[in-house]
């Protein structure tokens, strides 16, 4: 029974009746997703963010490689060592390589983070924007598409915000190298 009833107002909302059908629209979606990808400033905190993590993996790559070696090095001293002088350096190699991962893993976080900020600081740029958009329309709410079950696609403004974003921010940088804030 619920379902029918939500049904029904979908269908009512999203139906035109005769004799209201109207070329004006007071509600508007984007797909906020599409402008980060798509913007010339979103391109560039994406494009960022990816050179920074491809930067972390050869890091990665590299160290792996190095402990691998090391790990080797270490299996081939066992044949050779005290048992308890091995074992001092295995608990030390141990250690070690705990010590990278949690540094590692300190890194991805604050790569991600930055990621975060940058997606931030995108969206606090572009809501004037997409108000000014919004409003120019005629309208008095802007859904994300991502929460929107069903939409005529009249009345998706995504294309128009990706062009004005790109006309007004450009990349979103400044001249003294940083971010629009």
């Amino acid at each position: 029974m619920i379902r029918f009833k939500i049904l029904s107002l979908c269908f009512a909302l999203f139906t035109p009746t005769l004799g209201l059908v109207s070329d004006h629209s007071d509600v508007f979606t984007v797909d906020i997703s599409k402008m980060l990808k798509f913007t010339n400033f979103g391109k560039y905190i994406l494009t960022e963010h990816n050179k920074s993590r491809l930067k972390l993996q050869r890091e990665n790559d590299i160290l792996e490689s190095e402990l691998l070696i090391e790990e080797k090095l270490l299996s081939e001293l066992r044949k050779t060592l005290a048992a308890d002088e091995f074992l001092k350096k295995a608990i030390a190699f141990d250690e070690k390589v705990s010590d990278i991962r949690l540094n590692q893993a300190k890194k991805e976080e604050i790569l991600n983070d930055q990621l975060k900020k940058g997606e931030a600081e995108f969206f606090k740029a572009i809501y004037p924007i997409l108000f000014q958009i919004v409003s120019e329309q005629g309208g008095m709410i802007l859904l994300d598409q991502r929460n929107v079950v069903l939409f005529d696609s009249s009345i998706d403004i995504t294309q128009d915000a990706i062009e004005t974003i790109d006309r007004v921010l450009g990349d979103g940088i400044v001249s003294d190298g940083k971010m629009i804030e």
